[in-house]
């Protein structure tokens, strides 16, 4: 056994031991895999070890553990979020078991169980995440997962491109890490572009938190490597996503005459180190039509409705898309490249409409703390409320925007940021309107 495997299996004991007594430290553990995906960068170390599903137990024992104590208010599930998360799950579940052609599955990517052991994952650790994360303390070592998660992978990404790996490029697109056997979260070039869109504005507001300005301009020296990250995936959804968090940003900004030499840096930036690939990609973006990428993804979107149309209960079948689009129209399998999309043809309207509440949900929760704590500005813990706040309300922005051209159903970020926004209502609620 390797030193590294030893110090790996003693890095999950004092973590499961610690998620027994506190389970919000095996919650962020998880999210720390999730995010990261160490499992993926460093797989000869993690091969064999199933760390995923053993900080998993820890966490859910730890959890049920204070449930029977009563140390564990369900408060913070009894919310309109909640209530749609659980319903987009139960759509979910019905399509995979009633969905005509989960059956038909053709070979290639997730099979249906896969997706659908997957997504159950994930709706798991959101609800055991949003009973556990119901304090600011518990907030901020969230967003840290974050940020380390940023720092590390925008390091790697660079490290990638200075140290010519080319057999990490995909026709010049730079993926994310995997493991021997091709296993990763960041495998597609957009998912991996998605990550540093959602991640950067955690590491600005840290750097706005931080009070020694060495170690804040050291924090922020990663936004630069994380946009150059961006260019080096080649992805036109990660490069909409960083605009639209930058502008979503100057828009919050209590200092919005920053905003023309903000913009200006970003298009100087831009200019010298976006590369051949990103800038070639970025210039048709607008025209669709001498653009195949843009056609297909049109085509998709016509099939996916001829989908929700034809099947408007259960969807075609919860990871079904692909097997069935050459079924509704002549084309090439292909997932829906539209969030929206993908769920409500897999999964029925019920989904669809789902996801446009959650969505609508989020943003309902981010403008009431947001009022709250501009009429609370002396009051320090509204000032933490509104920086956590202010960074997932730019944070999903980002996400939202490049849904309507990449299917992101699987995305945990999604979720993570939803975990944020429900403590953060209801943390303002009862910290600065105790009525």
């Amino acid at each position: 056994m390797t030193v590294g495997k030893i110090l790996l299996l003693l890095l999950i004991m004092v973590t499961g031991f610690s998620a027994l007594m506190r389970p919000w430290i095996g919650i962020s553990s998880y999210y720390f895999l999730s995010l990261l995906g160490p499992q993926y960068i460093w797989w000869w170390v993690f091969d064999g070890v199933r760390v995923s599903l053993l900080v998993a137990g820890f966490a859910i024992a730890g959890i049920g553990i204070d449930l029977l104590k009563g140390n564990l208010a369900p408060r913070l599930l009894k919310t309109r979020l909640n209530l749609y998360v659980l319903l987009l799950w139960v759509f979910l579940a019905v399509s995979y078991w009633l969905g005509p052609f989960v059956d038909l599955y053709a070979s290639g990517g997730r099979t249906p169980e896969q997706i659908f052991s997957l997504m159950n994952n994930v709706f798991l650790f959101y609800f055991c995440a949003t009973i556990t994360v119901d304090d600011l303390k518990k907030i901020r070592y969230l967003t840290l997962v974050m940020v380390v998660s940023v720092i590390y992978l925008a390091y790697w990404a660079n490290d990638q491109y200075l140290s010519a790996n080319w057999s990490q490029f995909n026709m010049g697109r730079l993926m994310g890490p995997r493991s021997i056997g091709g296993g990763s979260i960041y495998g597609d070039e957009n998912a991996f572009a998605m990550f540093f869109v959602t991640g950067l504005p955690f590491v600005f507001y840290l750097g706005m938190e931080v009070r020694k300005k060495w170690l804040r301009y050291l924090l922020w020296a990663v936004i630069p490597l994380g946009g150059h990250a961006i260019f080096l995936t080649g992805s036109r959804g990660g490069l909409l996503g960083i605009c639209v968090t930058l502008f979503v940003g100057l828009f919050l900004s209590k200092r919005k005459i920053l905003a023309i030499p903000v913009l200006l840096g970003a298009f100087m930036f831009y200019q010298w180190q976006a590369g051949s690939v990103m800038k070639d990609r970025s210039e048709i973006i607008a025209e669709y039509e001498g653009d195949r990428s843009a056609t297909d993804r049109l085509d998709a979107w016509g099939g996916g409705v001829k989908m929700i149309l034809t099947h408007p209960v259960t969807g075609v079948g919860l990871g079904s898309f692909v097997t069935a689009l050459p079924i509704f129209i002549e084309h090439r399998p292909m997932v829906a490249h539209n969030t929206l999309i993908q769920f409500a043809a897999e999964s029925g309207l019920g989904a669809g409409v789902c996801y446009v509440l959650l969505i609508y949900t989020f943003y309902r929760n981010a403008r009431r703390v947001l009022l709250r704590c501009n009429a609370e500005k002396s009051d320090e813990t509204a000032k933490r409320i509104d920086q956590y706040n202010k960074t997932c309300m730019i944070s999903f922005s980002g996400l939202v925007v490049c849904s309507l051209f990449l299917s992101l159903n699987t995305y945990e970020i999604f979720f993570f940021l939803l975990i944020i926004n429900n403590s953060l209502a209801q943390i303002c609620q009862e910290k600065l309107d105790p009525a």
